[in-house]
């Protein structure tokens, strides 16, 4: 099939761009991977049936599907598809198809679910290297780039367990791409389970040490969970403290300033900046203890995929002691959803504490900021009467 002039300025383009911008650590999102994912989509896509301008759109967003990889390596979706907008908007490329190409790009997306067959096809070529005879080669160039950019270190058996869950949930969109990389796919997955075995018959597939195992881990996580009580604790005095001194200040100093602007008009903007500033802190001082919304409720489901934390009472308060019950079982049942949940408790405590001494700094600047110009105020209205 003849190559439209914009595939081809496309083409000569991105291939040009690759080759400047991606660094040599790229081993896996290289020049070689778009070549391969349009060679991939192209194939499907006529076995699909798709028409010539379907087809046009496909091997665009295939072209530049990882250009966002010169910018940036997490969300590199975005960005590529701002680079494919910007092209085709400059080689006077359709609105309608610009928007078709942004959207098969940012369905390459994992968490994405292609809507329409262009889309299918794009993600089905995305994953080619899953039934590929080259699969050893592309997990070892793709683990070389999650180390140099994302700083995300794994052992072997780690990785490997790692790759075996992702080849269990992938799927194929089409037909076509079933039937081009399903059986090489199925190998590739015995493959890693074969690893998998022969490292456990090693003995080099170690079970992630508990922290209960751990001394001096245990003493840490205690150490930490009782000096984040303690700071939440100075910063909920330190708040309370905060309004009390800005509402005694309202409540005394504020009247009787007021009483004397009469004969002295000038106290008019120390007044001002005093109260503004007063209000300022409280508000900021009231942030810092406002308790955060909290859902009440943990599903079983939740409890299991360690996304929440029943040690916490936020999370069951609307619960049935059953339902909470069941839940602390499997919690005490399931040594990793446990390890989790002690993890869970100081980061999310953490979290809780960093927002409020975000908010108690705030409170401070500005009581200390309006102070500091309150008095120059009445200075300055002082040396005027």
């Amino acid at each position: 099939m003849e190559k439209s002039a914009v595939v081809i300025a496309a083409e000569t383009f991105v291939v040009s761009l690759l080759k400047d911008y991606l660094k040599d650590d790229h081993q896996f999102h290289n020049l070689g991977h778009t070549l391969r994912v349009r060679q991939a989509a192209m194939g499907i896509g006529i076995k699909e049936g798709l028409s010539v301008e379907a087809l046009e759109i496909l091997e665009l967003a295939a072209l530049f599907h990882d250009t966002g990889f010169s910018v940036t390596y997490q969300e590199h979706e975005a960005a590529s598809q701002e680079i494919a907008a910007k092209f085709l908007q400059a080689q006077q490329y359709p609105e309608n198809g610009i928007r078709e190409v942004s959207l098969a790009i940012q369905a390459t997306q994992l968490s994405a679910a292609p809507r329409n067959l262009i889309e299918q096809i794009l993600r089905d070529a995305d994953m080619y290297h899953l039934g590929s005879d080259s699969y050893p080669d592309y997990l070892k160039a793709l683990r070389h780039e999650w180390g140099v950019f994302l700083h995300q270190h794994y052992a072997d058996a780690e990785w490997l367990r790692l790759n075996l869950e992702f080849l269990k949930k992938q799927v194929y969109f089409t037909p076509t791409a079933w039937l081009e990389y399903g059986l090489g796919r199925e190998d590739n997955l015995r493959a890693i389970k074969k690893k998998m075995r022969k490292l456990q018959k090693q003995g080099e597939t170690k079970p992630v040490p508990l922290i209960r195992e751990n001394r001096s881990a245990e003493m840490m996580f205690k150490t930490a969970l009782r000096n984040h009580i303690d700071l939440s604790a100075l910063a909920d005095n330190k708040a309370n403290m905060m309004l009390s001194v800005n509402a005694l200040i309202i409540t005394i100093v504020v009247p009787l300033a007021a009483d004397r602007l009469r004969e002295i008009p000038p106290l008019l903007p120390m007044l001002a900046v005093l109260l503004s500033a007063c209000l300022g802190a409280m508000i900021f001082a009231t942030l810092a203890t406002r308790p955060i919304k909290m859902p009440g409720f943990t599903s079983m489901a939740m409890v299991r995929e360690k996304k929440s934390n029943l040690f916490f009472f936020g999370n069951f308060f609307k619960m049935e002691y059953q339902d909470y019950q069941d839940g602390v079982a499997l919690l005490l049942k399931e040594p990793e959803i446990l390890e989790d949940s002690i993890q869970r408790d100081l980061f999310f405590l953490g979290k809780s504490l960093g927002r409020k001494y975000d908010y108690l700094r705030m409170c401070y600047t500005i009581f200390l900021g309006g102070i500091i110009s309150a008095v120059a105020a009445f200075a300055v209205a002082y040396a005027l009467t």
